[in-house]
């Protein structure tokens, strides 16, 4: 006689659909977080049987124990229970996320327009993609991006009234309320064949000072940035291309013509391609970053509010700032890297294990 397994995992996984809910998960995740049943029972204003009950339902759906209880001690999880735990914590993570956007969204007005500026690479590597969200979960929203040549005009934009939000290098000018940041890690990329692959790290510095280089144009933070890379770690660059694109570097990088230290979001496709290859090198990768700005005198308007969500960057808790009443330049200033937490990153060869950078910048 045989057993029909796909009709039995059928039948589990529609007895397991029809009966999980969202506030059993939500009782599992509490009780472990707080302890014990009586903790639990306190936090979720329920009796302390009212939360054994869902407890021992939630293991008659699931058909497996999920605490092993012990007589006066801490009950620990099963591997079942450590499973339901991560399952738990990813549904309601991805709930809140849900929820937040979902509120975003019915609070957009019918037939509204949110104006960004940019002085940077960032239209095409971040902005397009949070464009074609934006079109595809709140279609009744028009996205306008302008590119700026500098972060004087963009901020001239918003202080004219002409744009709802700002990115731009650091620093923030200290009369623009900072909504958030965007984090970029920065890596020395060359062709998979190249021969500086092979290398032992410690002889990659004397070959950097050997072969081609490009970079960013002169005066650019992000050339100061290299340039101060460069002389901590010893190395004389050759530079045969100065750019205020990435995407001039990126073609000398992929067509073997120069090697370049460049942010991983603009090289992604070319990685993935097989055309560019990161690798390690002393005092790699570097961080630059970018600031979001809104209007000195105007609260953040819920269509920005909504776009800001789309963003892959670190966003303020408050997304209505007060104004800022300072004049340019007056009381010395704002510090560098205003409200911004920089994520260092630990480790050695590419994107997801660097070594710290030394330096941060723009």
């Amino acid at each position: 006689m045989t057993f029909d397994t796909t009709a039995w995992r059928h039948t589990s996984r529609q007895r397991l659909i029809a009966g999980l809910t969202f506030d059993q998960m939500y009782t599992f995740q509490t009780l472990v977080r707080a302890g014990s049943f009586r903790a639990a029972a306190a936090e979720l204003a329920l009796t302390q049987p009212a939360v054994s009950q869902r407890i021992r339902h939630l293991e008659r759906l699931l058909g497996c124990t999920l605490l092993e209880r012990r007589q006066g001690a801490r009950s620990e999880l099963t591997d079942a229970g450590r499973e339901l735990l991560g399952f738990a914590e990813e549904v309601l993570a991805r709930t809140d996320r849900f929820h937040q956007r979902l509120e975003r969204m019915k609070e957009l007005p019918e037939s509204s327009t949110v104006t960004v500026v940019s002085d940077s690479d960032h239209i095409k590597h971040l902005l397009v993609g949070a464009v074609m969200i934006m079109k595809e979960r709140a279609p009744s929203v028009r996205v306008v991006i302008k590119h700026e040549p500098s972060r004087k005009e963009c901020t001239r934009a918003l202080a004219e009234g002409r744009a709802d939000i700002g990115i731009c290098r650091y620093p923030a000018p200290s009369e623009f309320p900072t909504l958030g940041a965007i984090e970029e890690q920065m890596y020395l990329y060359a062709r998979p064949d190249d021969e500086i692959h092979a290398l032992p790290e410690a002889d990659r510095i004397s070959y950097l000072s050997q072969t081609d280089f490009a970079t960013f144009a002169d005066g650019m933070r992000s050339r100061q940035l290299v340039e101060c890379w460069a002389e901590k770690v010893g190395v004389s660059l050759r530079v045969v291309l100065e750019s205020r694109g990435l995407e001039a570097m990126r073609t000398y990088v992929t067509r073997g013509l120069a090697l370049a230290v460049l942010p991983e979001f603009c090289v992604r496709e070319d990685q993935r391609a097989g055309l560019l290859r990161p690798t390690a090198a002393p005092g790699l990768p570097l961080t630059r970053g970018a600031v979001i700005l809104a209007p000195p005198d105007r609260e953040v308007s819920r269509a920005a509010r909504a776009f800001l969500g789309m963003l892959p960057a670190k966003i303020e808790s408050s997304l209505s700032p007060a104004p800022r009443t300072s004049a340019p330049g007056a009381g010395g200033g704002a510090p560098a890297h205003p409200g911004v937490s920089v994520r260092r990153p630990r480790g050695g060869l590419a994107p997801g294990a660097p070594r710290a950078p030394e330096w941060n910048g723009g």
